[in-house]
């Protein structure tokens, strides 16, 4: 017979054994400044953020996050200070390149009371247009042109502002990403100042953009792409981006 203290031994072993979180390895993950709801610093989570720490989890690897500008990012990879990148566009760095995990698609979006008829780029040149910043020189010549062209034309930074004037009157159009217009739609701060229960219309102008991540060696994007697989399969990941209520029947892919 197994005596009790024994037999008590024996138990957290197997469960040390069981559990990868016990002998997870920690990765060193470049992210980059807080892009809601993709990334939240504050809170250390995200759909972005999440999708990446549990296929990373499953597969036995722990996600340490590094908050970083975007250039910086690509600084501490290229000298070996992370283990990895959560996402770039970027072809060119060291190490090698997961499956896409986050897809972001960019809108003009206006009120639907305003009846815009909007179906291409050209059709902004005469409305007042408020962009994420840097939008011109992401989106492609066409829209370039019109930004540069375009005397009502701005970028910002601070997104929430483009909610705030769009519900407001003050602007025709926004461009932005599906799911940061609606994470910002929900901001108690916005909702204090314009009514975002109006109806918007999402103008499909721009193409969406797949990212992956970057890390230093193939065992690890191996190893991330069949956690990211698994999430896919169990439905996980589209509870993750459910658990953020942003995404509308029609701006999923």
């Amino acid at each position: 017979m197994i005596k009790p203290l024994y037999r008590s031994v024996l138990l957290m072993a197997l469960i040390c054994l069981a559990s990868p979180s016990l002998h997870a390895k920690t990765l060193k993950v470049a992210v980059g400044l807080s892009i809601p709801p993709y990334f939240i610093k504050e809170e250390n989570r995200g759909i972005e953020y999440d999708i990446l720490k549990e296929a990373l989890a499953s597969q036995g690897y722990k996600m340490e996050p590094r908050y970083v500008p975007l250039g910086r990012t690509l600084h501490l990879m290229k000298y070996g200070q992370v283990d990895g990148i959560m996402s770039t566009g970027r072809r060119d760095l060291p190490g090698c390149y997961t499956q896409p995990h986050i897809t972001y698609w960019n809108f003009a979006i206006s009120l639907k009371k305003r009846a815009l008829n909007i179906k291409s780029i050209e059709d902004l040149n005469d409305k007042r247009v408020l962009s994420f910043q840097n939008a011109k020189h992401y989106l492609g010549p066409a829209f370039k042109k019109m930004a540069l062209n375009n005397p009502n034309y701005d970028e910002i930074a601070n997104q929430s502002v483009q909610n705030k004037l769009l519900f407001n009157g003050r602007v025709d159009v926004v461009v932005a990403d599906r799911f940061i217009f609606e994470w910002f739609r929900q901001d108690p701060d916005v909702k204090k100042v314009a009514n975002t229960e109006q109806e918007v219309v999402h103008h499909n102008l721009f193409e969406p953009s797949e990212f992956g991540a970057v890390f230093k060696d193939d065992e690890i994007c191996k190893a991330f792409n069949i956690g990211l697989q698994e999430l896919h399969d169990s439905g996980r990941y589209f509870e993750i981006i459910a658990s953020y209520n942003v995404a509308k029947p029609n701006l999923v892919n």
